[in-house]
């Protein structure tokens, strides 16, 4: 007789946000849709600095811990870097699992990991995380643990466990080194074709690898998923019979409160960005917060040294404009050349070539 795959729980959170953060409480939502975790309540507090303990105020987490309890939620999400001991904190009170947003934004990534270097970083954002989790960690872990070629009589459980996760670490970053070689040799190769290299940035999910496919007739996966490239992708792409070919990278999409560890793991691959020739902001009009996306992406090519070398506006998804955007705010900057396209459409697209070769012929 014929069974049918066991299927998959969709686990169902409470959100805990700040009041001031309705944007990125929306997000995590997104986020947390990823993973197949089903959002029922949004829990909004109003604070101006979190609970050293606990994180929320004794009355807020009075109400939370009953909602909990009187529901059948699986997790909590906060919407915020909490240290472990609120997270250990919170989950002694509403004896449910916490969730903060560096660990959804962990937890993403190590499921869009699928290269080899990828897994390495992700792996060393989580250890990192874990190190800092393991000075904190409470006293209970602090039992004799003997054994044979330990420190002695018995080395504690909490220092073998640093002890381990250090080694670890140092083995992942030294096998990271020789991927990052690896990379250096492609770089100076693409570097010595004299093509000019021309990199996809935006906000995750804004649409670029469609538009990598577009400008490099590749047929890479585009699925409509958060984080769907986690690596630096090159290509070449042809402009105009005058211009000829240029190189195209589609990167890795960015994100507001993207956890440090991350930014750290992945700064080589970032970094690919600051070989370019040509920026290419790709921006979806079709989300209502593409101004602050805009923004995020500004300031993140800021961070990298990355905000000096000469960019374009891409508005994508102009066949499914938000009724409630304005481009005034993008028409204003004269200082960037705009272009508005659908990729998906495949609308606009030769403009944006014509646009990038112009561009390109007007760097000194």
């Amino acid at each position: 007789m014929h069974q049918n795959p066991p299927q998959t729980k969709v686990l169902k959170t409470v959100i805990v946000g700040r009041k001031n953060s309705l944007d990125t409480i929306k997000e995590l939502e997104s986020l947390l849709a990823t993973l197949d975790i089903r959002t029922e309540l949004i829990f909004i507090v109003q604070m101006h600095k979190p609970d050293a303990r606990n994180y929320l105020t004794k009355g807020k987490l009075n109400e939370l811990q009953l909602y909990v309890q009187n529901g059948s939620v699986d997790v909590i999400s906060v919407d915020d870097e909490l240290k472990f001991s609120q997270i250990r904190n919170l989950q002694k009170t509403c004896q449910v699992p916490v969730l903060d947003r560096p660990r959804i934004i962990l937890e993403i990534f190590s499921k869009r990991a699928h290269t080899k270097e990828g897994q390495i970083q992700v792996e060393i954002a989580t250890l990192q995380r874990r190190k800092a989790e393991l000075i904190n960690q409470q006293s209970s872990l602090d039992q004799q643990a003997g054994f044979i070629g330990g420190k002695g009589p018995g080395e504690k459980k909490i220092e073998l466990n640093r002890r381990q996760l250090l080694q670890r670490l140092k083995k992942l970053k030294n096998a990271l080194q020789q991927i990052e070689k690896q990379r250096f040799t492609k770089r100076n190769k693409r570097i010595s074709s004299s093509l000019f290299i021309v990199s996809l940035v935006g906000y995750t999910n804004a649409g670029k690898s469609t538009l990598f496919n577009c400008l490099t007739k590749e047929d890479l996966p585009t699925d409509n998923l958060l984080f769907h490239t986690l690596d630096t992708r090159t290509r070449k792409g042809f402009l105009s019979p005058s211009m000829g070919e240029v190189l195209f990278n589609d990167t890795v999409g960015f994100i507001r409160k993207l956890p440090h560890e991350l930014i750290e793991a992945f700064k080589s691959t970032l970094e690919e960005i600051l070989l370019s020739d040509l920026i290419l902001k790709v921006i979806d009009v079709s989300d209502k917060q593409c101004l602050h996306h805009y923004e995020t992406v500004n300031e993140t090519l800021q961070d990298l040294g990355a905000d000096t070398i000469p960019s374009m506006i891409v508005l994508n998804k102009m066949d499914a404009i938000h009724p409630d955007i304005s481009l005034d705010p993008f028409l204003s900057d004269s200082s960037e050349p705009l272009i508005q396209i659908s990729a998906l459409q495949n609308k606009g697209i030769e403009d944006l070539k014509s646009a990038i070769q112009k561009k390109i012929l007007s760097i000194p």
